[in-house]
């Protein structure tokens, strides 16, 4: 990758993500720290990027303002792992539904790169974010906006979806149990997610740890409904092996652990 096109790259991940690690991006690109610094200053020049300790910051007008939900989360950075062990599970010129959540987020920041693909979502804080970045095909699914879920649910989400076939769909979960299923507190929620599921060749559950073991009323499907549940939940849990009887479950702990050695 020659200089321009690295910090091109590097401008959309700020813009996209609202930051940038030098190390991460060292790391990543396989350059020297001191090349990243450099790209970064030259950045800097381009438009409203703050260079701070270790990285950047994009300050453009369009700068996504996190809402208390986000400024909350206690786990980006596992979710951030999650959202790069997806990366590789989609395809260049896959199609790609992106539901709402956080963890989806966290997969969207990741996977919007890859060459060809058409990202659909009904999630605000994804069309937030991933609009930033020019090049992108991103297409807002319709429906009833839900605060608490940032995004649109319901009958006209459903209807619409029904016209499509995706390749894969990312889509989270406020429960996760081996014997009561996927599930959520919201009515509407869940039957979105039923839809989306129906209209995706291969649908990956993806959740923090702290999400299983737990129910709600809403079911949005048995565990052996999802082609595999990407987490950072140990796999020495009760939870983890009871649920990869069911499905594939991939522990990002785990492949954080093969690379180190």
């Amino acid at each position: 990758m020659n200089q321009l096109k690295r910090q091109e790259l590097i401008f959309n991940l700020l813009k996209v993500n609202g930051e940038v690690s030098s190390n991460e991006l060292a790391a990543e690109l396989s350059v020297s720290m001191m090349t990243i610094n450099r790209d970064l200053k030259e950045i800097s020049t381009w438009e409203d990027i703050q260079l701070v300790h270790g990285g950047a910051v994009y300050r453009g007008e369009n700068a996504l303002e996190n809402p208390i939900s986000i400024k909350e989360e206690v786990s980006v950075q596992e979710k951030k792992q999650i959202g790069k062990f997806c990366r590789s599970l989609v395809k260049p010129g896959s199609a790609v539904f992106i539901e709402t959540g956080t963890t989806a987020l966290a997969v969207a920041r990741e996977i919007f790169t890859i060459e060809g693909c058409q990202f659909y979502t009904n999630s605000l804080l994804v069309l937030n974010s991933l609009s930033k970045y020019e090049e992108i095909h991103l297409h807002s699914v319709p429906g009833k906006y839900r605060e608490l879920s940032k995004g649109f649910l319901g009958l006209e989400t459903a209807d619409f979806v029904r016209n499509f076939n995706f390749d894969v769909a990312f889509i989270g979960a406020e429960g996760i149990s081996a014997d009561f299923g996927i599930t959520l507190p919201n009515e509407e929620d869940a039957f979105t997610k039923r839809a989306i599921m129906n209209q995706s060749k291969k649908t990956i559950l993806v959740a923090d740890h702290k999400k299983f073991g737990l129910s709600y009323l809403h079911k949005i499907g048995d565990i052996e409904e999802v082609d595999m549940i990407v987490t950072d939940l140990d796999s020495q849990q009760t939870n983890f092996k009871e649920l990869k009887s069911l499905t594939t479950i991939i522990s990002i702990k785990d492949e954080e652990n093969k690379h180190q050695y």
